[in-house]
């Protein structure tokens, strides 16, 4: 048994009984610069540029050569570090380059792709020339194809009759569904910038993104949206597009790129993998707006997983670690302390309880429209600025490892005018003069026959002496 057939049956039959994974778990690092990717498969004619051989570029400088300007050539790198299932969507964020093609007579071709895999299948039987690494692949489920020649965008494409009279649509970026359904056409757009034929170095490299968003429906599980453009500044070139295609229970990612009897350069380096989601903050504050030092102030917190602008699902926030961190602080408090409760199912809080300002709190859940609400209360400082108006600012960011990308980022910070800082003195308080007690008409009575027997046992006295 070869190493080969071991990696491909063997392995990947294993993957077939691994648990689903969560995808907030599905956080694949940048790739291709460096010498080695142990949790990539590389096949075919694609090779890392960094490596020795054949050493293109510097270590941390490099790229994921899946073609040589040569014929027939087929490039794969297959993601086999977790899988994944089409429950929640996923962002890919890559740079890629199509550059000199030979002989300088030639016709730039083919193409590259970026594809999702059944990861029990894995992509053995893809096709080079116009099918670029993707059509013919055993396990590929959905591709997105970005062809120099024009081949990927037509019928001549992935088991079509192909031949000199098939009218190809060069450069253009387009979507294809699954082996299972004979890889059907699914959109395409122009794009002219596509490649650099004539470059003879490599050229300035271009920037995609590709989203699947969730739709939670089984037999359509995805919108495709594509963005392309110069580096860093990708552009919409396919929004919301529907694939009604069921996906297979465990999926991973994949890169291909091939040439047929023309021939180009395809580069490709892997940026950020990460799952969509956003998450909103919210300050209210509930104490007078004027307050005195020492006074107590008391506010509430809520952070709250929102549904997708397009989808009637929210990212599952299911692993601690990748929770978005809080952070809230208001300088002219001190003794602050805070409770949290958790609404909605697989919603947990940090902690029930704590103290102080709150810096990049993190570690907690939250399941689809989960929610935090925290309550904080304060003593204004003795030492606060008289008359000073205090102000609150709340913000909420996922961190850069955390597995996922905020799609609404106008929600991620509140502020509020909290209270102004009283310092006047508090009026003195005089009170009012006590009333002379009255003893009314019959104590004055009851006062004249005493003073009357006072005044006869006075004169008895003086008698007897």
């Amino acid at each position: 048994m070869s190493f080969n057939y071991f990696k491909k049956h063997v392995l990947l039959a294993g993957i077939a009984f691994l648990p689903a994974i969560a995808w907030s778990q599905f956080v694949v690092p940048p790739a291709f610069r460096n010498a080695s990717e142990p949790q990539w498969e590389l096949t075919g004619s694609a090779q890392l540029t960094a490596a020795t051989p054949p050493g293109y570029d510097a270590i941390g400088s490099g790229w994921l050569r899946l073609t040589e300007n040569l014929v027939l050539q087929n490039g794969s790198a297959l993601y086999t570090g977790a899988t994944f299932s089409a429950e929640e969507g996923v962002i890919i964020d890559f740079d890629y380059v199509m550059w000199m093609k030979y002989p300088s007579n030639n016709l730039a071709a083919d193409g590259l792709s970026f594809y999702l895999y059944d990861a029990a299948l894995g992509m053995g039987g893809s096709n080079a020339g116009g099918d670029l690494g993707y059509c013919g692949g055993e396990g590929g489920y959905l591709g997105v194809g970005f062809d120099a020649f024009g081949y990927f965008s037509t019928d001549a494409s992935c088991g079509g009759p192909g031949g000199q009279d098939v009218q190809r649509i060069p450069n253009t970026i387009a979507v294809r569904g699954p082996a299972s359904a004979g890889n059907p056409f699914v959109a395409n757009v122009g794009v002219p910038a596509l490649n650099n034929p004539d470059a003879t170095a490599r050229p300035a490299d271009r920037s995609a993104r590709i989203i699947l968003t969730p739709t939670g429906d089984s037999n359509s599980p995805f919108l495709i949206s594509v963005l392309d453009g110069p580096s860093g500044i990708p552009a919409p070139v396919i929004t919301n597009q529907p694939f009604p295609y069921a996906a297979p229970a465990q999926l991973s990612i994949g890169f291909s790129g091939s040439t047929g009897g023309a021939t180009e350069i395809h580069e490709v380096r892997l940026n950020r993998v990460a799952v969509p989601a956003d998450v909103q903050i919210d300050l209210a504050m509930t104490s007078p707006s004027i307050r005195r030092r020492g006074d107590t102030v008391s506010y509430s917190l809520s952070v709250k997983n929102n549904t997708l602008s397009n989808s009637p699902l929210s990212a599952k926030i299911d692993v601690p670690a990748s929770a978005p961190l809080i952070n809230d602080r208001v300088d002219a408090l001190v003794n602050k302390t805070w409770t949290c409760t958790a609404t909605g199912a697989d919603t947990s809080c940090p902690a029930a309880s704590g103290s102080g300002d709150i810096a990049d709190l993190g570690h907690y859940t939250m399941g689809q429209d989960g929610a935090l609400n925290f309550v904080f209360q304060g003593e204004v400082d003795q030492d606060a600025a008289c008359n000073a108006s205090v102000g609150n600012s709340a913000t909420i960011h996922f961190a850069d490892d955390a597995g996922f990308i905020d799609q609404d980022l106008s929600n991620n910070r509140s502020s509020s005018a909290a209270f102004v800082v009283d310092c006047t003195a508090p009026p003195i308080t005089v009170k009012p003069p006590q009333p002379i007690p009255t003893v009314g008409t019959w104590g004055l009575g009851l006062l004249s026959l005493g003073l009357m027997g006072w005044g006869l046992h006075s004169q008895r006295r003086a008698r007897n002496r």
